[in-house]
């Protein structure tokens, strides 16, 4: 076994240990879409098409965290171990792809810093599908590189075409697993096509072999995906690739303005049913599917008010730029420089410190479409899509996040470079890089290490309903953030409505027949201000059963309906 294998062997354990570190900020589960996840799990390992949900959540990183549940009963533990796995592959892809690029133990270097990654880090310890779209998406790169690295040395465009058959099948394929696990990957089939055309054009490929071979890949696709389409349009009677479009086009209205947080995603999913959408509304209420009620395409989203349309563009395409990329990246570091409360607030040493990688990421860029034509078309065929879809509408970290390996590959091909003439100027780059990776990692840990406190008050309450609450299997608990939900394993979830009203709680309330309110200061204090008096008073057609607060005066209220 080469030593470059034994290395990355053991920096992949290492790597398992320091992400295991990180798990205890993690030990209650706190994010709303981890709810779904679980459950869907369960459903796949009850065989029961519930595993699907509503559309909202697609279910492909559900199976992997079912498979490890059949070995480890608490699945939120099996969750955890699933991510893990899925970060050795991820090493493991990027470490394969970036040797093409760089030297071995350059190459061992970009594992470094993808496992020291803070951003990946946050994602790798939440039960979140970008633990299964990153090695896909790696998966998919590696594909797609070999198959246009070989294309572009054969001197016969129909050399070797039944092994170029087979890629563009399993391109087809790893793209539809891409869908299966999060719906925005469709717009990937865009950059298969772009890229099929240009080696076309460069009589790389004849324009027969085109035909067939966009053929194959597209009709690969469609396998894979046509279950789920069917799904899909028997949940909506529509056909479609995602039930989301009414959703987003709402939400591009209101998240590009100056506040932008959950609170419009819930006022925008809450808009799109009917008048009564505190009872039957699929997202802010129960989760099976409630049709919209507001249709339009993207044209008339574009065509009712281009001039807003065209400023949401340009400001999110800044925010892509200025925040996310850079946020990706290295993460809080740069902000340090701002920040009020840090100790390189206005230090003109730290921001230059702070810099440096973007300005060797620019650098080596440029230099990369000289030098490595492939590496460089692949990536922006990807890129260019994910640049102009998602500023459309709202841009997130999320949606970028699959590019971060590809950013460490080339700073790290850009320092490999430099080693060249200057060792010590490449150790300083490397120690830069670390150094502010670190830093955003030890922010990021203080920042969320007591954050449990308040989500175990949710657990708390479970344990109180468990002990003093007859008959408590498959309660209907309605709760903003399902946690009690999921320590009860309540079957569906129920959000509490977006609403100023508490009229309309109640009136959900009866009409889905829910057992238990759970209220607490995190969700009416910043997503239901208006209603921010019940915490400190009871509603007259509810009762107080049971109030928790810790020392830092969060609350969370258990209410039972007075019928």
């Amino acid at each position: 076994m080469k030593l470059s294998t034994i290395l990355f062997i053991c920096l992949t354990i290492v790597g398992i240990l320091y992400h295991s570190f990180f798990l205890q900020l993690n030990e209650v589960l706190k994010v709303a879409d981890s709810f779904a996840y679980l459950q869907m799990s369960y459903y796949i390992w009850q065989w029961d098409i519930w595993a699907f949900w509503n559309g909202w959540f697609w279910f492909l990183y559900s199976l992997p965290i079912a498979v490890v549940g059949i070995f480890i009963w608490n699945q939120f533990l099996a969750a955890q171990i699933t991510n893990l796995i899925l970060l050795t592959l991820s090493s493991y892809l990027l470490w394969d792809i970036s040797k093409r690029y760089t030297w071995e133990y350059a190459a061992l270097w970009v594992v470094i810093l993808f496992l020291l990654s803070p951003i990946y880090l946050h994602f790798s310890i939440h039960v979140l599908s970008e633990n299964l779209y990153i090695p896909l998406f790696l998966l998919l790169f590696s594909i797609t590189l070999r198959f246009l690295e070989e294309l572009y040395i054969f001197k016969s465009p129909s050399l070797h075409l039944n092994r170029q058959k087979k890629q563009v099948v399993q391109i087809g394929i790893v793209i539809g697993l891409l869908y299966l696990t999060r719906a925005e990957a469709f717009i990937y089939l865009t950059s298969i096509w772009i890229l099929a055309l240009a080696f076309t054009l460069l009589k790389k490929i004849t324009w027969k072999n085109f035909f067939l071979l966009w053929s194959l890949f597209f009709v690969s696709f469609l396998v894979i995906i046509s279950p789920y389409l069917y799904f899909l349009h028997d949940l909506t009677w529509e056909w479609g690739l995602t039930n989301k479009w009414a959703s987003n086009l709402r939400q591009a209205e209101l998240r590009w303005q100056d506040k932008m947080d959950d609170a419009w995603f819930e006022q925008a999913v809450a808009e799109l049913t009917a008048d009564n959408h505190h009872l039957i509304a699929g997202f802010a209420g129960w989760m099976p599917y409630d049709t919209p009620q507001i249709e339009g395409s993207l044209i008339q989203f574009i065509s009712n008010n281009p001039s807003d349309f065209l400023r949401r563009f340009l400001k999110n395409q800044s925010k892509l730029y200025t925040q996310n990329l850079p946020e990706i990246f290295v993460w809080k570091s740069p902000s340090l420089y701002l920040s009020s409360d840090s100790r390189f607030a206005g230090n003109i040493f730290f921001l230059l410190w702070a810099c440096i990688p973007f300005l060797i990421l620019i650098f080596w860029v440029i230099e990369l479409l000289r030098k490595e034509k492939i590496f460089v078309a692949s990536s922006i065929s990807f890129f260019l899509p994910a640049c102009i879809f998602f500023t459309l509408f709202f841009t997130l970290n999320r949606y970028f996040l699959i590019f971060l390996p590809l950013m460490f590959l080339v700073y790290m091909y850009g320092v490999s470079r430099i080693s060249e003439f200057s060792k010590i100027l490449a150790v300083l780059l490397i120690w830069n890089i670390i150094s502010l990776l670190l830093l955003s990692t030890l922010v990021y840990f203080n920042e969320e290490k007591n954050k449990d406190e308040y989500y175990s008050l949710k657990q708390e309450a479970w344990v109180w309903m468990n002990k003093n609450i007859e008959n408590n299997e498959n309660l209907k608990i309605m709760e903003r953030f399902p946690i009690v939900s999921y320590y009860a394993w309540s079957k569906i979830r129920y959000i509490t409505p977006y609403t100023d009203n508490i009229w309309d709680i109640y009136e959900y309330w009866l009409f889905h027949n829910i057992n238990y309110l759970i209220v607490d200061s995190m969700d009416f204090q910043t997503y239901r201000p208006e209603l921010t008096k019940y915490l400190e008073e009871t509603p007259e057609w509810f009762t107080l059963l049971r109030e928790f607060i810790n020392e830092s005066w969060q609350k969370v209220i258990i209410y039972k309906l007075n019928k």
